[in-house]
């Protein structure tokens, strides 16, 4: 993909100062989409855009200011078709992390219950890496894919579902901390039951994997209907009457999908996304609220910390921003 060199210089977009490096992770997380992009279309994959993206795209026409990554979405069964084809068809350097990873190292990498496609430093030496994402120097850029299922409409069994799946996730990333209460093994035997699982004498990280591809199962065994919703997401309170059930959206607000522009390139969203982003973010949707990412702004903020040591340590005193500025000046190039 090709930017122009003022795409990466700092700017301020509604009143909020978009930094240089956040315009360099934009453009590598531009890039990993499109090498999602390029499987989907292959294999007659159908994708949207979702989330902070969806509402970028059609409030912004690109990345809303003050967000830092790239959100998709597909129904579950574009969702399977697209891991199973990333397995062997995603280009060298990039893989699947999370529970769809191939070894433990890439299922630790991603502990949210959604699929995610990042870079892989291990295939991507630092130089490699910086020339093919815009001089972006942090490791394991990529982009979430969350799967959109159905869901029972029995308010209990919704419920009961999302309440397990949550609990198991909970478990897998609390699992040393509940092993010192005393409650892991309980906690091991109790999903054991409740989910069918034969779990024989196997390692921890084969045992977590485990228990977390279950509980992606539960949810993706959803009961039909006509509504689908990130499910695997739903944190529900800890008694039923507190429970607020899911107000889904509708299939056929996905559809075909629409081109949007998205800042010099393409996006697709939703063929209705005004009832996808109403349902979602409310009727004023196009009103900017400013710094409502779901995580620390910037998302790079500990390894730029781990960046700056290492240029130290190499004798590189200048900033990190500079570094990367003049990375292909440093290497010779114009």
């Amino acid at each position: 993909m090709k930017f122009p060199s003022v795409f990466f210089k700092e700017e301020i977009r509604e009143g909020f100062i978009v930094p240089e490096m956040m315009k360099r992770a934009w453009s590598a997380e531009l890039e990993v989409l499109e090498v999602i992009k390029d499987i989907c279309k292959t294999e007659g994959v159908r994708w949207y855009a979702f989330y902070g993206t969806l509402l970028g795209a059609i409030r912004h026409k690109g990345f809303i200011p003050w967000d830092d990554d790239i959100d998709i979405c597909m129904l579950r069964g574009d969702y399977d078709r697209f891991l199973l084809a990333a397995q062997d068809n995603l280009p060298e350097g990039f893989v699947l992390s999370g529970i769809y990873g191939s070894e433990p190292r890439l299922w630790d990498a991603n502990k949210e219950p959604q699929a995610r496609v990042i870079a892989d430093e291990t295939l991507f030496p630092l130089p490699k890496y910086m020339d093919r994402f815009h001089g972006y120097p942090y490791m394991r850029i990529g982009v979430d894919i969350f799967p959109l299922d159905t869901y029972p409409e029995n308010i209990q069994e919704q419920y009961d579902r999302v309440k397990l799946c949550n609990d198991v996730h909970f478990t897998v990333i609390n699992w040393d901390y509940l092993r010192g209460k005393g409650e892991l093994e309980r906690r091991i035997s109790k999903y054991v039951d409740l989910l069918g699982l034969e779990i024989a004498d196997e390692d921890e990280d084969s045992i977590r994997l485990e228990l977390r591809l279950a509980a992606d199962r539960l949810i993706a065994d959803g009961a039909g209907g006509d509504k689908v919703y990130d499910v695997l997401r739903v944190i529900p309170p800890e008694n039923i009457s507190d429970y607020h059930p899911i107000k889904g959206l509708d299939k056929l607000w996905f559809g075909e999908g629409q081109t949007v522009q998205f800042e010099d390139f393409d996006m697709v969203v939703p063929a209705d996304a005004d009832a996808v982003l109403r349902t979602i973010y409310g009727d004023s949707y196009m009103v900017p609220r400013k710094f409502e990412a779901g995580h620390d702004y910037p998302f790079y903020k500990k390894q730029e910390k781990a960046f700056t040591e290492l240029l130290r340590e190499s004798g590189v005193e200048t900033p990190v921003d500079e570094f990367c500025r003049n990375w292909h000046k440093l290497k010779g190039e114009d």
